[in-house]
């Protein structure tokens, strides 16, 4: 994986809630990005419900097992845009956003071929604040599109 991704808790002064609750938006993509399973950990309730490409799971783990574990298999950037914050309580939030996903087989990213595919999706989420840092309970990604070869998600 090239880089390091930073830490779950920033340095500098604190966030305010909307721009921690959009960090918390990077972090779950740049921790599959950087295949980065402390970031990973920072994002998510313990019993997080999430429905991911057509995979519906009920906890961290299993959406560990289940989506992330394979998803870092591959080389990816993601690239989160649309986003819209709506803070309901002091510890409770909504956020939408969309994605490109761009996906490659490891190591073959710049040889010709079957080699990528990308995919456009939108998010629809619900955040909790625990302590400091806002965490997903709710991760629903609505692909709506596919390009390339979708093969390349099986690495």
């Amino acid at each position: 994986m090239p880089g390091r991704a930073l830490p779950a808790k920033l340095a500098g002064p604190p966030l305010s809630d909307r721009e921690a609750i959009a960090d918390l938006c990077y972090r779950v993509t740049a921790s599959i990005d950087h295949a980065d399973e402390e970031l990973y950990w920072s994002t998510t309730t313990p019993e997080i419900y999430a429905e991911v490409a057509g995979t519906t799971v009920s906890g961290a783990e299993e959406l560990k097992a289940k989506v992330w574990d394979n998803v870092i298999k591959v080389d990816t950037i993601h690239y989160l845009t649309n986003m819209r914050i709506g803070i309901d309580t002091p510890t409770t939030a909504r956020v939408t956003f969309t994605s490109l996903a761009q996906h490659c087989r490891r190591g073959k990213g710049f040889e010709p071929g079957p080699n990528r595919f990308t995919t456009g999706a939108i998010y629809n989420c619900e955040a909790v604040k625990i302590g400091d840092l806002w965490k997903l309970k709710k991760y629903i990604a609505s692909h709506v599109w596919g390009d390339g070869d979708p093969s390349v998600m099986v690495a």
